[in-house]
């Protein structure tokens, strides 16, 4: 069995819970810890905590938890859900 934490930084909770629905989820509880379940895989979102990088900047940082049972297409899953989160500097 695959058991990962991700933290996710600088991404609101609504968008990351859009990006596992279009990796194929879909949403079991919107309260939290809040609940994606996928074809081969279970995400949780477990917290939303504010970030202090520098004294005048802050970002927040959204806490995954994913399982899956199925090595070869959690990878396929992660790839995609990866894909999602980049992000271009400015």
């Amino acid at each position: 069995m695959i058991d990962q934490t991700l933290e996710i930084r600088g991404i609101p909770v609504t968008h990351l819970v859009t990006y596992l629905v279009e990796c194929g989820g879909s949403v079991q509880s919107e309260a939290w810890p809040i609940s994606v379940l996928g074809d081969c895989w279970q995400a949780d979102l477990l917290r939303e905590e504010t970030v202090t990088i520098t004294s005048r900047f802050h970002v927040n940082a959204v806490f995954i938890h994913i399982t899956s049972h199925d090595e070869e297409r959690f990878a396929h899953f992660m790839k995609r859900f990866r894909t999602k989160l980049l992000r271009v500097g400015g």
